[in-house]
């Protein structure tokens, strides 16, 4: 009997308690204990956060804009225009005309001989023995912007530097990005 009475008092302990714990909080309640993702504050706290991040990134791909874009455009321009194209072919003319020089006098003329020497026979030193008659170069042209091109040697006349100041002139100075140059 002692079973039975067991039994029958296991049963009304879960008909009576089990309810209770198998209750759980009313929708509403739930819905107030978590944040509302539809409540107000929290909407325009997202639509604040969302706008920020596109103005950090907008701002980023600016100031990224700004400091790449002008380069590019300067270095565009002026390696195109026609001036600069005109520089370049004289200055290839006269390289060639160097590169003959060198190969009868086994070097480049000196930086004081400068370009003359390869229309006239150079009379500093180095004496240039094996000078061609009739000179490298039919003539010393001037850049497009009328001004002489600029000539450099080391002074063991196995290198150069060919220039021009471009538009800028020899007032612009040599640190200027619109110098043209040949090496």
């Amino acid at each position: 009997m002692a079973h039975v009475a067991f039994w029958a008092a296991a049963r009304l302990y879960l008909r009576v308690f089990q309810p209770i714990a198998d209750l759980k909080p009313a929708a509403s309640m739930r819905r107030s204990l978590q944040p509302s993702r539809r409540h107000p504050a929290f909407l325009f706290l997202q639509r604040g956060l969302a706008r920020l991040r596109w103005i950090l990134v907008l701002t980023v791909l600016a100031v990224g804009a700004a400091l790449l874009v002008p380069p590019l455009v300067t270095r565009f321009n002026h390696d195109h225009s026609p001036q600069a194209q005109a520089a370049e072919k004289d200055m290839k003319a006269i390289a060639a005309g160097l590169e003959r020089y060198r190969q009868d006098n086994g070097r480049y003329p000196s930086t004081q001989q400068g370009l003359l020497a390869l229309v006239i026979r150079p009379v500093r030193e180095p004496l240039a023995n094996g000078w061609q008659l009739g000179g490298y170069v039919e003539r010393l042209p001037r850049d497009p912007w009328g001004n002489p091109y600029q000539y450099q040697a080391d002074d063991d006349g196995a290198s150069y530097e060919l220039f021009s100041f471009g538009q800028a002139g020899p007032e612009g100075g040599d640190d200027d990005d619109r110098v043209i140059s040949l090496h």
